[in-house]
């Protein structure tokens, strides 16, 4: 009796193997046979669950920016003071581009690829940051309204510098790899520590 395919299982096999192929030779090297044989299935069976690499690479993006979203928005929905939040979410962001070394590299392959071809980037990167930027911009409109921070500050180019903290950091990643999560975090949280009110009373910055 031929045992039953977990279809679901098996999509989610292809997914892991093909990004640590894409990890291991660079996106652009690998091809569909290639994953097939990773995955130990024929091509014909591959191209059940997905029509190319590219698709795959999509899947992984959106599963992985959907699971990022579900902890930003459990962060917004906390108790604590919109500073707090904001200083949460960019320790996240952070430690998501320690902890997914891997995959941040593949990314950062892709879009490299996609840059020399004029081709557009993925959509769910695309609407990942967009997605953030809208949060952080809410939060810092929030603080300034409660007096957290600085009336003066202004949200676009507050954003505008705390990213470039994490493209500092996702470039040191991967490229140097002598990136440090502490050191990133401090350059962050003194960003944050600039924006904040001197009025603004001591439990605000817990």
């Amino acid at each position: 009796m031929r045992r039953k395919v977990d279809h679901e299982e098996r999509k989610k096999k292809i997914v892991q193997e093909s990004l640590r192929l894409f990890g291991q030779k660079g996106y652009a090297a690998v091809n569909f046979g290639m994953i097939a044989d990773t995955c130990k299935i024929s091509r014909t069976a591959l191209y059940n669950y997905f029509k190319d690499k590219r698709a795959i690479f999509n899947e992984a993006i959106d599963e992985a920016t959907s699971r990022i979203e579900a902890k930003y928005a459990e962060i917004v929905r906390s108790r604590h003071s919109a500073d707090a939040k904001l200083r949460q979410i960019c320790i996240t962001v952070l430690s998501i581009l320690f902890d997914y070394r891997d995959f941040v590299c593949v990314i950062s392959d892709y879009l490299g690829q996609l840059r020399r071809t004029a081709e557009i980037p993925v959509t769910y990167i695309k609407r990942h940051t967009i997605g953030l930027k809208r949060i952080m911009h809410s939060l810092i409109i929030e603080a300034k309204s409660r007096g957290e921070y600085d009336k003066s500050i202004n949200p676009t180019r507050a954003i505008a510098l705390l990213y470039t903290q994490f493209e500092a950091t996702a470039v040191r990643i991967t490229t140097t790899g002598g990136a440090d999560l502490s050191e990133a975090v401090d350059r962050t949280n003194a960003i944050l520590a600039v924006m904040r009110s001197p009025d603004a009373p001591a439990r605000l910055f817990a």
